[in-house]
C-alpha cells in the first residue's frame, strides 16, 4: 500500500492533528522567544545611570497626625467608675461654663446624705467630749485642791510642835517635878513639927500620921513627875516628830498621787476629745469630698474650643469608647479641647534615621486634606526611647515619635488629619550621586559597577549622605560616567542568612564539649595543621592512621543519645583514642600514661608558648615553630608493647625520651 492510499484510508480529523500540534509549537516558541528576549531600548534606559553634578537634599519622609501644640484635657474627677448619662457631640463649638459631659450621680448622692449624718453625728461627739473634758477638769482642780491643803497642814502641824508644842510640854513636865520637890519638902518639914510637937504632947498622933501620908504622896508624885519628863524627853518627842513627819510626807505622796491621776484623767479624756474632733475632721473631709463628687458628675468646659474625644493609643487597651452610656474610670481622659493656633505632625522615625534627626531642624508638611498646600515647620522634640505601643505588631521595629511644629498657620484643619512630614537633614550643593542602589559591597569596600564598553567593572567610590533614593559619591567617580543600577549578586560577599563574619574571615578556636584530638608530628588537628579529620597522618614511628570523623564519634560514644558527651562518655572516647593512636608527650602536652591521663592537650598552654605575636590565633610561622618542637620531643618515640600486650605507637618501651620511664611516667626529679 502506498503512501496516498495510506493518507485517504486515515479519517479527516487524525490527518489534521499533527499539522495542528507543529504549528502550535512553532506559535509557543516564538512567543517565548518574544517574551525572554530583553528590548534593547528598554535594556539601555534602566541598566545605567549617568552621573551627574547638582544639588543633594538628605531628607526623611514620615506619615504622621496633626495634633495640636496645646490642648486641655478633660477627665473624670468622679472617684471609682461612673456612667455616662449624656454628652457633647464631637466637634461641637463650646464657650467656656458650657455642659460638656454629664455622669451618673445616684450614688454619689447617696454618699453625701449617708456622710451628711455622719458628720452631725461626729459633730455631737466632739460637744459631748468637750462638757465631760470640763467637768473632769474641775474635779481634778478639786482634787487637787484638797490634798495641797491636807499637806499644808501637815506642815502647819510639824512646825508647831517643833517651834511650840514639844516646848510647852518639857516645861509643863519640868514644872511638874518642880512643884513636886517644893510640896515634898514642905510635907517633911510639917511631918518633922507634928512628929516633934506630938512627942512632947502639943499635937496629936494623927496629926503626925496625915504628915506622915503626905510626905509619902509627895515623895511618889515626884517619882512620877521625874519619870514623865523622863519619857517625854526620850520617847513622847521623837514620837510626835515622826508622826508629823510621816503625815507631811503622806501629804506629799498624796499630793504627787492626785496629780498623777488627775493629769492621765486629762490626758485620756483629752485624747478622747481630740479623737472625736480627728473623726468630725475626718467626716468633714469625707463630705467635702462626697460633695465635690457629686459636683463632678457634671463637667463644664473649662475654656472655649473644638470639642474632640479622647482615643487612646494603645489598641488593646480595655477602656471603652467615649459615647454616651459608657463606663469611664477616675481620671480618665474623656475630652480635648485644643487650642488651633499652633499645630504639630507627630511622626515616627525609623531607628535609622533617628541619628540624624535633632531639635531645630526645618521641615515641611503636606495634609492629606490639603495636598496642593506645603506647609513649614521645625523639628520640636525627638524622643529619647523607641515608642513601645509601636512594637506591640513587630517586636523588631523601632520607631520614635517626633514632634514637627507648624511654622506656617493651618487655616481650617481640625486636628486628627493624617500628614506627611519631610525633615530636612542637609543641602549639599554641587555634589556627585548615584541611586542608592548602585552602590554594593565588593569584598569588604563600597564599591560601583562603572561602564566600560559593553562590559561593567567594579570602581570602589567613597560615600558620603544619602537620602530614600540616592547617595552622595564623595571620591571614585566623575560627571559623565555610566553606572550599572542593578550591579551583580556577589556570592561570595553577600550572606542571605545574615552571618556577621565574612567569608574569608578566620574565626577564633570555638570551645566544645568533644575532647581534642591528640596532636600529630604535623600538628594539631583543627589548629591550622595539614592534616584534616578522616585523613592519613604521618607519626613519627612511621605508623599512619585514620583520624575519625567527629560526628562519627559523638555518635558512637553517645550511649545516652542527648546529643552531647558527658565526662563518662568522654573519658571512653580519650581511651579508645589512646589506645588507637598512642600517647604523646612533648610540652604542652599531657600523655595517655603521664600523670594527667587521657590522651589531651592543653590548647591554652599551646597558645601561650607559640603565639608570639599574641593574636590568639596560630599562623604558618607559629605552626611552623610548633611542628618542629612537638616532632623533636618524640624523635625518639616508636612501636612498642602497650598496655594490654599488643604492639602499636605510643607505647612506653623503647619511647627514647629523655627523663621517661618504661610507662611514660616522668622520672622523679625531672
Amino acid at each position: 500500500m502506498n503512501l496516498p492510499s495510506v493518507t485517504r484510508v486515515l479519517p479527516e480529523p487524525v490527518r489534521k492533528r499533527p499539522l495542528l500540534l507543529i504549528l502550535a509549537a512553532i506559535i509557543l516558541v516564538a512567543l517565548l522567544v518574544l517574551l525572554l528576549r530583553p528590548t534593547k531600548s528598554n535594556l539601555q534606559e534602566t541598566a545605567w545611570h549617568e552621573v551627574k553634578r547638582g544639588d543633594f537634599t538628605v531628607s526623611v519622609v514620615e506619615g504622621g497626625t496633626l495634633t495640636a501644640v496645646s490642648e486641655v484635657v478633660v477627665r473624670s474627677e468622679v472617684e471609682g467608675t461612673a456612667r455616662i448619662v449624656w454628652i457633647v457631640p464631637e466637634g461641637s463649638y463650646v464657650k467656656k461654663g458650657d455642659l460638656l459631659v454629664e455622669l451618673d450621680s445616684a450614688s454619689a448622692q447617696d454618699q453625701v446624705n449617708q456622710q451628711q449624718i455622719n458628720f452631725e453625728k461626729a459633730k455631737f461627739s466632739v460637744e459631748q467630749s468637750k462638757a465631760t473634758l470640763e467637768i473632769q477638769r474641775s474635779s481634778t482642780n478639786s482634787d487637787f485642791l484638797a490634798a495641797d491643803l491636807k499637806l499644808k497642814f501637815a506642815k502647819i502641824d510639824l512646825d508647831k510642835y517643833r517651834q511650840g508644842q514639844m516646848q510647852v510640854d518639857l516645861m509643863e513636865a519640868s514644872n511638874r517635878v518642880v512643884q513636886t520637890e517644893a510640896q515634898l519638902k514642905v510635907n517633911e518639914e510639917n511631918f518633922v513639927n507634928s512628929t516633934n510637937l506630938a512627942a512632947r504632947g502639943y499635937e496629936t498622933k494623927s496629926r503626925a500620921d496625915s504628915d506622915r501620908l503626905s510626905v509619902l504622896n509627895s515623895h511618889n508624885s515626884l517619882i512620877v513627875a521625874t519619870n514623865t519628863l523622863w519619857m517625854l524627853q526620850q520617847f513622847d518627842i521623837r514620837k510626835e516628830l515622826e508622826k508629823l513627819e510621816s503625815d507631811v510626807m503622806q501629804a506629799e505622796q498624796e499630793l504627787d498621787r492626785v496629780i498623777n491621776q488627775n493629769k492621765r484623767k486629762m490626758m485620756q479624756y483629752e485624747a478622747d476629745l481630740l479623737t472625736q474632733e480627728r473623726t468630725l475632721q475626718l467626716n468633714q473631709e469625707k463630705l467635702e469630698r462626697d460633695r465635690k463628687n457629686l459636683e463632678a458628675s457634671k463637667i463644664y468646659a473649662p475654656q472655649e474650643g473644638l470639642v474632640v474625644y479622647q482615643v487612646g493609643d494603645n489598641r488593646f487597651s480595655s477602656e471603652s469608647l467615649i459615647e454616651g452610656g459608657a463606663v469611664v474610670r477616675n481620671r480618665q481622659e474623656l475630652l480635648k479641647l485644643p487650642d488651633l493656633s499652633r499645630m504639630k505632625v507627630t511622626i515616627k522615625v525609623h531607628e535609622s534615621h533617628v541619628t540624624m534627626i535633632r531639635p531645630g531642624l526645618p521641615a515641611f508638611v503636606i495634609l492629606d486634606s490639603m495636598p496642593e498646600q506645603r506647609f513649614r515647620g521645625v523639628v520640636e522634640r525627638v524622643a529619647p526611647l523607641p515608642d513601645t505601643q509601636s512594637r506591640w505588631g513587630n517586636p523588631n521595629l523601632k520607631v520614635y515619635n517626633t514632634d514637627v511644629l507648624l511654622s506656617d498657620t493651618v487655616p481650617n484643619v481640625k486636628p486628627g488629619v493624617s500628614a506627611k512630614a519631610e525633615v530636612i537633614i542637609a543641602h549639599i550643593a554641587d555634589t556627585l550621586s548615584v541611586p542608592i542602589q548602585a552602590v554594593t559591597t565588593l569584598r569588604g569596600n563600597q564599591v560601583v559597577y562603572l561602564q566600560n564598553g559593553r562590559e561593567a567593572s567594579p570602581q570602589p567610590v567613597e560615600v558620603g549622605m544619602f537620602n530614600t533614593k540616592f547617595i552622595e559619591i564623595t571620591k571614585g567617580l566623575s560627571p559623565g560616567d555610566r553606572v550599572l543600577l542593578s550591579p551583580p549578586f556577589d556570592t561570595q560577599e553577600k550572606d542571605l542568612g545574615g552571618s556577621v563574619l565574612a567569608a574569608d574571615e578566620k574565626p577564633p578556636i570555638p570551645s566544645t564539649n568533644l575532647p581534642p584530638v591528640a596532636p600529630t608530628a604535623g600538628g594539631m588537628p583543627g589548629v591550622g595543621n595539614d592534616s584534616a579529620l578522616g585523613a592519613p597522618v604521618a607519626r613519627a614511628g612511621g605508623d599512619r592512621r585514620e583520624l575519625p570523623n567527629l560526628e562519627e564519634l559523638r555518635k558512637q560514644y553517645d550511649k545516652d543519645g542527648d546529643g552531647q558527651l558527658n565526662e563518662a562518655e568522654r573519658e571512653a572516647m580519650r581511651v579508645a583514642m589512646a589506645e588507637r593512636f598512642g600517647a604523646m608527650g612533648g610540652p604542652g602536652m599531657r600523655g595517655t600514661n603521664g600523670p594527667a591521663g587521657g590522651g589531651r592537650f592543653n590548647r591554652e598552654e599551646m597558645l601561650k608558648r607559640f603565639d608570639t605575636n599574641g593574636d590568639g590565633q596560630l599562623d604558618e610561622t607559629e605552626l611552623a615553630a610548633m611542628r618542629a618542637s612537638l616532632g623533636g620531643g618524640r624523635g625518639g618515640e616508636g612501636r612498642g608493647p602497650r598496655r594490654d600486650g599488643q604492639t602499636g605507637p605510643g607505647a612506653g618501651a623503647g619511647s627514647g625520651r629523655p627523663g621517661s620511664t618504661s610507662n611514660g611516667a616522668p622520672v622523679a626529679g625531672q
